[in-house]
This record gives C-alpha cells, sequence and structure tokens, in this order.
C-alpha cells in the first residue's frame, strides 16, 4: 500500500505539472553557453554522453575525482581559471597517473614531451614529473591560459571551447582552423578525435553535475556497478551523430542575467526501507513559485531517488531550476539521513531559478 501511495502520488504530480526532465537545463561550459538549440549539437552531446558510460567505470572514477579534485581546483583558482577545465584530466587521463599514449602523451594532463620540457618539467627516468599531480596540474594551467590567450588575441573571441580544442590538436593546428573556418568550435569541420574532444568534456561534466537528469533517461544508475538496468533507456545508436530520441531539451530557454534564485524550505519523510530507485517523499514547508507556475505549501512531490556517492539525487521534473540540496547546501541528501528510523522529517532547501 505504501508504495501505491507514493505511486500516486507522484503520477498526481506529473498530470499537474508533466515537464520533461530536461526542461530549462540550460548547458554551459566554462561560462559558455552551448548552442543546444543546434538539433545536430543536441544530439551528438547525447550520444557522447552514451558513450562516456561504458567507457569508464564511474564508481572508481568518481573516488578518483573525489581525491583529485580539490588538488586541480585549487590550481585553477590560483591561476585565475574557470573551475569547468578541471574535466579535461578526466577525459586525457580518468585521473590515472600512469597514463600514457602511443603518441608519448603521459600522467594526468597527458601532455606531450616536448610541450613538458618547453614549461620546464623533467621527464624520464627515473623521474617525470609529467605523473605528478601538482607539478603536472601547474604546467597544464599555464598551457591552457597561454593558449587562451593566444586565441583572444588572434582570433579576437575569448572562447574556452576554442582553448579546450587547442589542447586536444595543438594551438598552431587550430589558430588555422579558426583563420579559414571562424570561431564557431561546433560548425568546425575538424579531425574525428578533436571533433568530438570538447563534447567529450562537457558530456563528463554533466554526468558529474547533474547525474538526476540523465539517470530517467538510461533507466538505471549508470553511476553505480551494482544497479541492474530497470528498462530500456531513450539513447539510440552507436556512433556520435546518432539521433537521442525524446531528449525533452527546452532549446528555446536561455539562462538571462535577469534570472533570480530563491531557496524554498522542505522536508524529506525519511523511509528506512529506502532502496535504489525507490521513490522520495518531498513535502514542501512554504509556496514554490517557479516559471511553469506555483507549487502550494504541503504539496507533495514523489520523484525517483537515485544513490550516487552514498547521496540520493532526485529529477523534480525542471532541469536545473529546480534542485535538491540539503540544509549545508550540498547537493541531494545523505543516504543515512533518509534511512534514519523514527526521524519526523530531513529539512531540505529546494534551489529555484525563476525569471523576474
Amino acid at each position: 500500500m505504501k508504495r501505491i501511495n507514493r505511486v500516486i502520488i507522484s503520477i498526481s504530480f506529473c498530470l499537474l505539472f508533466p515537464f520533461t526532465s530536461f526542461c530549462g537545463h540550460v548547458v554551459e561550459f566554462c561560462g559558455e553557453q552551448i548552442p543546444m538549440d543546434n538539433d545536430f549539437v543536441a544530439n551528438r552531446l547525447m550520444n557522447v554522453i552514451q558513450k562516456q558510460i561504458p567507457n569508464v567505470n564511474l564508481p572508481e572514477l568518481r573516488a578518483r575525482a573525489r581525491l583529485y579534485f580539490p588538488i586541480v581546483e585549487s590550481y585553477l583558482k590560483k591561476a585565475g581559471l574557470p573551475l569547468d577545465l578541471k574535466y579535461v584530466a578526466i577525459v586525457e587521463s580518468g585521473f590515472l597517473s600512469n597514463a600514457q599514449s602511443r603518441v608519448g602523451a603521459r600522467g594526468f594532463w597527458q601532455i606531450m614531451p616536448t610541450t613538458a620540457q618547453g614549461y620546464g618539467m623533467m621527464i624520464g627516468d627515473p623521474v617525470d614529473e609529467r605523473d605528478d599531480i601538482n607539478k603536472s596540474t601547474s604546467v597544464a594551467c599555464k598551457l591552457l591560459r597561454d593558449n587562451y590567450e593566444y586565441i583572444k588575441k588572434n582570433a579576437k573571441v575569448a572562447s574556452w571551447v576554442l582553448t579546450c580544442a587547442a589542447y586536444n590538436f595543438g594551438i598552431g593546428n587550430i589558430a588555422k582552423r579558426v583563420h579559414a573556418q571562424g570561431t564557431d568550435y561546433f560548425s568546425m569541420q575538424l579531425n574525428d578525435e578533436t571533433a568530438v574532444y570538447v563534447y567529450k568534456i562537457i558530456a563528463v561534466k554533466q554526468l558529474f553535475e547533474y547525474p538526476e537528469l540523465y539517470l530517467s533517461k538510461f533507466g538505471y544508475n549508470v553511476f553505480s556497478s551494482s544497479s541492474k538496468r530497470r528498462g530500456e533507456g531513450s539513447f539510440s545508436g552507436n556512433d556520435d551523430d546518432a539521433v537521442f530520441h525524446s531528449v525533452g531539451l527546452n532549446k528555446d530557454k536561455k539562462r538571462k542575467p535577469t534570472d533570480t534564485t530563491f531557496y524554498v524550505s522542505a522536508h524529506i519523510k525519511p523511509d528506512k526501507k529506502f532502496e535504489e530507485g525507490d521513490f522520495v517523499s518531498i513535502i514542501l514547508d512554504e509556496d514554490m513559485k517557479t516559471s511553469k507556475g506555483v507549487v502550494y505549501k504541503g504539496s507533495s512531490i514523489a520523484p525517483l531517488g537515485w544513490v550516487v556517492d552514498d547521496r540520493i539525487v532526485v529529477d523534480l521534473g525542471y532541469g536545473t531550476d529546480v534542485l535538491l540540496y540539503d540544509v549545508d547546501m550540498n547537493r541531494g541528501v545523505s543516504l543515512s539521513s533518509v534511512k534514519v528510523k523514527g526521524k519526523k522529517g530531513i529539512p531540505v532547501l529546494l534551489k529555484v531559478v525563476v525569471p523576474i
């Protein structure tokens, strides 16, 4: 009966607020909005997201990321670079220090020998500083900054997207393509690897930062090695240009300077029997005004709960316009707190973005 009541609540909410899980979701990288109104770009990104799942063991990768992200972020902050650039290291090496390519690139940031020497790194036996997270990250920051400044000076455009493409293809090669084709990476004719490189970085960012928006599309928790597929996902195709069906992206949605953010208090009913993919009962403690209407105080929302890094994340149906946080401003809510017996309610916050 408990499960039936949850299903009824969830279905009722969906009937009242029939928004796709991607509505309001604006895809950004280093502050640059990705042109998801372009069907080719949207379809390619979604299929790259699909292909990133089997390419890495996400539970292990996320464990390494939790270890190394603070180090990388400290160097990025010191250099005044966007924190999104930390995902470059994941695409390059998966944070494996001994990663080495067939052309000689090595280490966390896959730095080539000539580049490493040009930035004063020691390479070879018995010491190769490309394997050192601190020294390699410091050099990677300098290289990214130099590429960015070169593109800004010579192409008259400030673009971290092109900067990342240059990290893969080389600044000279990208400069030639920019001179011949313009500054829009997403419309440029490039070699196969570079043409999909930035998509991979954005895909990894999406999966790390907004897992709840994608899990319902896959039909199972892609971030858990023990989770079983609950049904067929919405992805289709085996190549980068295949079509992602029923994405539900609100392609006309753009984040504007006039958008405002506020927080709505709510609480979650504890459930000691909660399991992966169960419904999470969220009750609003005050009215919640969204771009799609008002959800009133006392309303119950019952989205599916997914466990990522021992925290429950949920897709509330508004894309990134409404996200769940705990009272300490961490995304989601801890699994242990929801499963505590006898608790009346776990206080949470709903971060809401609406246009003024």
